[in-house]
């Protein structure tokens, strides 16, 4: 490396990869990887471009959230968007004079002081476009020698220290996207993504708003600035990557009305989505759009929360923590790992799982170590971090017993214990054709494929730091039911659909996916609905407990319904088989509305409503505060 690990620009891109913004981070740590002169040229490079795109699109927000100056507008953003036209687009809303939100965090990089031209910020990513103008056809092919020259020459890593430096109070500052939010006893209950530090796959956490609003949009980043939350579209989006089969924060690339491009900080590239054009254009125009206000129930806005954790980080890395504990993990799990990533020649287990795990980082944060160790540790490693058996796996065919076989897991890693698992049911569940190296095949029997997704959902989403039980899987005579400690972060009634939901393990989630035993994030539970309806079964009864942090999920093999005909003669009135689905529906999911029901039973909510309407003017079913239930009298007889 062309800077030694201790020195001050080092340790300054060391810290922003730990506490900045995702992007920023991300762009920071790749400095810090660069293994030549020309790399780490090339890393300061696309680090300043990042940085620019990053507060742009901070400041494109803010300047919309300020209070007057209603004629005001900024040079609009079209065309293919260069370096230059974000770091032009900061300067002028740095200039503006009326407040705003970011005003004070901006003035401290792009507002001149005293024999200054420009702000020490401005200064700095200027230094460095000029110089990637100058040199950007030649970086590809730059041998050591010239980079060298640059570096001391120019000092772009220096450059960008000091641009950082200039704006560290807007980079402090916390970007989040909020996957989810309800109502609940008086309060927002909300399913968060915090984007800060490198990692790009942050876990989801759950924090409560005070009051009845949370933000305005799900699935959108926002910056908060104190109380007051900015809205960062339509320069910084999240969206879904279909090459990586992944969510990712995209920044704004191209506008060419009505079209968009958005790419990635790893420079993927994909569509915007409809109306953006007009968004950005509005923007630019001196449209307006107050920020949202919102605190959280303890009476902490967010960025004094992240204020609070962010210190913390800190701290553990002076103390020089989160380094990557390779002593601690399975030299045959490594092996076996590392050969499914179709590594390079002679390259190292250790090499190609941080290559393509851990986009070659060589320190995590505590959440990913954990993920780590349960994934590739010793015995001894994971029992110190889980504190309880990993799994318990029994066969009941006697209720009267408490199992017939018991195959308790006090010990092994994750993969380990999938393999154990794996054994278990394809031993006694002979239909379901399980081996562990055919779990990358994604094409065969539904009960194949709803077992495997059932499986993956239960190593991915379970919740490792509690202790109180361990994940279970129970087979008996006509059902199999699979359990572990974590409630859904997802409302039970939305799991059918899958999507964009972040794992609870996003690092284990990244692991399975890598060697094809998961695919897209999100999507198991929808693979699982459809396979068992297209079996012919009943829907899987999903019970998921907040209170007791349990969640399980349960297999039902018997034949999905009875006939029409036979129906009919059991509740005495002539039902049609969509009214079939819409009585057993009700049946298996009591108390559910009539969302809830639809996407259990496949069904639009209107066609569904005049099956249900029937039913309860029958007398078949009960309806109470939008809520379904089966009649007092037919429970006996379903």
């Amino acid at each position: 490396m062309p800077t030694q690990p201790r020195t001050p620009v080092a340790s300054a891109f060391r810290r922003a990869s730990l506490i900045f913004p995702q992007p920023v981070a991300i762009a920071c740590g790749r400095i810090l990887r660069a293994r030549s002169h020309a790399a780490w040229l090339d890393a300061c490079l696309r680090a300043g471009e990042v940085l620019a795109r990053y507060v742009a699109a901070v400041t494109v927000s803010s300047f919309a959230a300020r209070d007057g100056g209603d004629a005001l507008r900024i040079s609009p953003l079209e065309k293919n968007l260069a370096f230059g036209s974000f770091l032009s687009t900061a300067q002028q809303v740095a200039n503006v004079e009326v407040p705003h939100p970011a005003a004070p965090y901006l003035a401290a990089g792009f507002r001149p002081k005293k024999r200054q031209s420009h702000g020490v910020t401005f200064t700095a990513i200027e230094s460095i476009l000029n110089l990637r103008n100058a040199f950007s056809h030649q970086l590809q092919a730059m041998n050591e020698n010239v980079a060298r020259a640059l570096l001391q020459q120019h000092k772009p890593d220096v450059q960008l220290v000091a641009a950082m430096e200039g704006l560290e109070g807007l980079l402090r500052l916390p970007l989040f996207i909020i996957e989810e939010q309800q109502l609940a006893q008086r309060v927002i209950r909300a399913r968060r993504l915090l984007l800060m530090g490198e990692s790009a796959d942050p876990a989801p956490d759950e924090i409560e708003f005070s009051g009845r609003d949370g933000v305005e949009d799900t699935g959108v980043p926002y910056v908060a600035i104190n109380a007051t939350v900015l809205k960062l579209s339509p320069l910084l989006a999240w969206g879904f990557i279909p090459q990586r089969a992944d969510m990712r924060l995209l920044f704004l690339d191209k506008v060419n009305p009505p079209d968009t491009a958005f790419k990635t900080v790893e420079g993927d590239e994909v569509a915007g989505a409809p109306g953006c054009a007009a968004d950005v254009i509005a923007l630019c125009a001196g449209g307006k759009r107050p920020g949202e206000q919102v605190e959280l129930r303890d009476g902490r806005h967010l960025a004094r929360e992240w204020g609070e954790r962010r210190d913390l980080i800190e701290e553990t890395g002076a103390r020089g923590e989160g380094l990557i504990p390779w002593e601690s993990f399975d030299a045959e799990t490594l092996n076996w790992y590392a050969s499914r990533l179709t590594p390079k020649p002679n390259s190292a287990p250790a090499e190609a799982i941080l290559e393509r795990l851990l986009d070659g980082r060589t320190s995590v944060n505590a959440h990913e170590r954990r993920q780590l160790v349960l994934l590739f540790g010793t015995d001894a490693a994971v029992r110190e971090e889980l504190r309880r058996d990993v799994m318990d796996l029994q066969v009941i065919t006697d209720p009267q017993k408490r199992y017939d076989y018991r195959d308790p897991v006090d010990r092994g890693n994750l993969f380990t214990t999938l393999q154990r698992a794996v054994n278990f049911l394809a031993r006694h569940l002979r239909s379901a054709s399980l081996t562990m190296e055919g779990l990358t095949d994604t094409n065969d029997k539904p009960d194949y494929i709803a077992i495997r997704e059932a499986l993956v959902n239960l190593f991915i989403h379970q919740d490792y730091t509690d202790q109180r039980a361990c994940a279970r899987i129970v087979i008996r005579p006509d059902q199999t039911s699979l359990a572990n400690p974590g409630h859904s972060l997802v409302d039970a009634a939305k799991l059918e659909e899958g999507g964009s939901s972040q794992a609870r393990n996003p690092l284990v989630g990244r692991a399975l996916k890598l060697i094809g035993f998961a695919e897209i994030a999100g999507s198991g539970l929808r693979l699982l609905h459809h396979a068992w309806r297209g079996a012919n079964r009943p829907p899987p009864r999903i019970d998921s407990d907040r209170d007791a942090n349990s969640f399980s999920l349960t297999l039902d093999w018997r034949p999905a319904a009875d006939p029409p005909d036979d129906m009919s003669r059991r509740v005495g009135v002539r039902l049609t088989a969509s009214q079939v689905v819409a009585l057993r529906a009700v049946h298996a999911h009591p108390g559910a509305t009539l969302e809830t029901l639809s996407e259990t039973a496949g069904l639009t909510p209107d066609a569904l409503r005049a099956d249900l309407d029937f039913l309860q003017f029958q007398q078949l079913l009960r309806c109470e505060n939008r809520c379904y239930s089966i009649a007092e009298h037919l429970r006996d007889v379903l």
